[in-house]
């Protein structure tokens, strides 16, 4: 029996120094990994290499913590051995072994195995929550997400250090199957899992070798909260904890996720998705010769497809008004490729760059609306396949220029006109202002030109863009701000474009610009724009005044001309008819003064019945006789009583 247990106290010791070594191996690869993703980061740019380096970090921790339950457990197993030998040589027995105060190694390799679990769990959420803020915040504080140098390097780097955690993570998720290293589990589940995160930083590295530059930072973006989701993982596992029965032989560490481990572990998704068949229909389906042979079968059937899909990358189509390029190992073996389907080694060996000659490619210098430096460059997959149709933009409001809505801030200096007689000071004040514009450039690439623009510039889209800044930089240092804007904007735009072509010809770029377009020329909007509008408001309000003077003038001179000459007109009437009617009066009244004087009495009788039959016509009349006082003659003026021939009808007179 003595034997046995010396035995199993030596056993226990070298499975102890055993888990020792390992877990400092398993430390300094997580802790190399961890230094060759963070540099790879920081070097040539990725967001899959950022996040490579967290569970890596949580390697190294888990290794640490596998490093001192070695430790502690082979003082407990050396610490049981001299127990042992003391029991054996005691005679008396009048020792107790057991409660021996200079046997303290068990004790602390309890309370580790005991509290180290719940330390760890909240170690390993707090320094994920962490890495996960960090990488967060210097996404949000960068422009754009761009990879440098060569990414066919970048994946390189990632394939090797991919095979390095894999091979060791499962390597040491093996060993964990033995109780003396279940310790050893977790580490080697976040190597495997950082692999899977450079497996797919390789991918994307690839795919931004062939202009796929956006699925680097979407997977990022995937993989950042799979990972975030582990982290509340191991938080609610530490709650759980406290709530939930134990066995008095634990199996699994509360650091060490359920979820990582489906995927890690030997068998662990079949063994779930078997016990999941058994709950669901009631009996034991994993132990049916079906599921058996699906499970034997599953992993060679799944190589054999993942090994036809990668053969179909053998061959490529070069699409209808498309010219393809042949590449074996990264070397151009035949170029100027006609539509039609060809053979390469597979995908990564061999591949085929598609181009399109006819199509119209823009890029945006100045101000970009979009938010995107770049508009509408086909993705290059390798294979020839089309560009998905693009997208219907929907019509935005009006926006003023004093108010910001590009996603750029980018001025260009322009000149400013002198006015008439402006010098000194004041001439130097006004010599230049900012202009903020957006200028589309449309090119194509020229058939003769594809192999300058696809290989003999390393990013000839910058290039392109940086010549058409500074083609617009010159133009706009010698032109008025005013003309820009309004009357002279074709000339700017042929200028431009000519002076683009000529600095494309002179640096090789293989395109041709087709067109340049000035759209939305404006002042800045912060502070120059608000002044502008203020000028620009009393322009059209003298203008405005201008005008309606202009318009007063015009209608009020007919107007009053047509008055003087009804004033001048009336006038001359009254003259007229004033000379005329005294002329008349004055005849008149020779007249009269001759038949007064041919007849006095006759005349005054004449006037005075005159005026008593048109002046005193409605006035009633007395005649009153001086002979006859005391009688009254009534005379009746409205009949007549004596016939007058005027009155007299002809007709009815007879010739008696």
């Amino acid at each position: 029996m003595t034997v046995a247990k010396q035995s199993d106290s030596q056993t226990a010791v070298d499975n102890a120094a055993l888990n020792i070594r390992l877990a400092v191996i398993g430390g300094v690869l997580a802790l190399a990994l961890l230094a060759v993703a963070a540099v790879m980061a920081a070097l040539r740019g990725g967001d899959l290499f950022n996040l490579a380096t967290v569970p890596f970090a949580l390697a190294l921790l888990f290794a640490l913590a596998a490093l001192i339950y070695g430790m502690l457990s082979k003082s407990a197993a050396l610490e049981d051995e001299e127990k042992a030998l003391l029991a054996k040589r005691s005679e008396a027995r009048a020792l107790n072994v057991e409660e021996d105060v200079r046997f303290t190694a068990g004790r602390s390799f309890a309370n580790y195995r005991f509290y180290a679990p719940y330390v760890l769990a909240l170690l390993g959420a707090g320094l994920l929550g962490m890495m996960l803020y960090g990488i967060d915040r210097s996404w949000a504080a960068r422009e754009a997400a761009e990879m440098s140098g060569n990414p066919v390097h970048s994946a390189l780097v990632a394939a090797v250090m991919l095979l390095v955690a894999v091979f060791s993570g499962a390597f040491f998720v093996g060993q964990s199957r033995l109780p003396a290293f279940r310790w050893l589990r977790p580490v080697g589940a976040w190597l495997i899992a950082g692999g899977g995160v450079l497996a797919l930083a390789a991918g994307t590295a690839v795919a931004y070798h062939n202009n796929l530059t956006s699925l680097d930072q979407t997977i990022g973006r995937v993989v950042f909260w799979i990972l975030a989701v582990l982290g509340c993982e191991l938080v609610v596992s530490f709650v759980i904890e406290f709530y939930r029965p134990r066995s008095v032989q634990e199996t699994r560490p509360v650091y060490e996720s359920r979820l990582l481990a489906l995927f890690t572990e030997p068998g662990g998704v079949m063994r779930n998705v078997a016990l999941a068949l058994d709950y669901q229909f009631g009996f034991k389906v994993s132990g049916t010769w079906l599921y058996g042979f699906i499970e034997r079968s599953f992993v060679p059937v799944l190589l054999v497809w993942l090994v036809m899909l990668w053969g179909f990358t053998a061959v490529h189509e070069v699409g209808p008004s498309e010219v393809g390029v042949k590449e074996v190992l990264g070397r151009v073996v035949a170029r100027d490729l006609k539509p039609g389907i060809y053979w390469t080694l597979p995908y990564p060996f061999g591949k085929v760059r598609t181009f399109s000659c006819t199509e119209l490619r823009s890029i945006v210098i100045g101000e970009n609306h979009s938010g995107d430096s770049d508009a509408a460059e086909p993705a290059d997959d390798g294979h020839g396949h089309e560009a998905p149709p693009p997208q219907v933009t929907k019509l935005k409001p009006v926006v003023l220029w004093t108010e910001a809505h590009g996603a750029t801030d980018e001025n260009f200096i322009v000149a400013v006109p002198l006015e008439p007689g402006q010098k000194g000071a004041a001439a130097e004040a006004a010599s230049i202002s900012f202009l903020r514009t957006s200028i589309p450039i449309f090119y194509r690439i020229r058939p003769e030109g594809l192999m300058k623009w696809a290989y003999e510039n390393a990013d000839p889209q910058k290039t392109l863009r940086r010549l058409g800044e500074e083609a617009a930089t010159e133009y706009f240092a010698s032109a008025s701000m005013t003309e820009v804007m309004s009357t002279h904007r074709a000339e700017a735009e042929a200028a431009i474009l000519k002076h683009i072509q000529e600095l494309a010809d002179a640096y090789d770029l293989g395109v041709e610009i087709v067109a340049v377009t000035i759209l939305d020329a404006h002042p800045p909007a912060e502070n120059v724009a608000p002044a502008y509008q203020e000028v620009i408001g009393a322009m059209e309000e003298k203008e405005t005044l201008i005008l309606s003077a202009r318009t007063y003038a015009a209608s009020s001179g007919p107007a009053t001309a047509a008055e003087a000459l009804s004033i001048v007109s009336g006038a001359e009437a009254y003259e007229y008819s004033t000379r005329v009617v005294a002329g008349a009066e004055a005849k008149r009244f020779a007249s009269q003064m001759e038949s007064y004087k041919a007849m006095p009495e006759m005349f005054r009788l004449r006037w005075f019945l005159d005026f008593l039959e048109k002046d005193a016509a409605g006035i009633r009349k007395y005649v009153v006789s001086k002979s006859l006082r005391d009688a009254v003659y009534e005379i009746d003026f409205k009949s007549k009583e004596r016939l007058d021939l005027i009155d007299t009808d002809i007709t009815k007179l007879s010739d008696k």
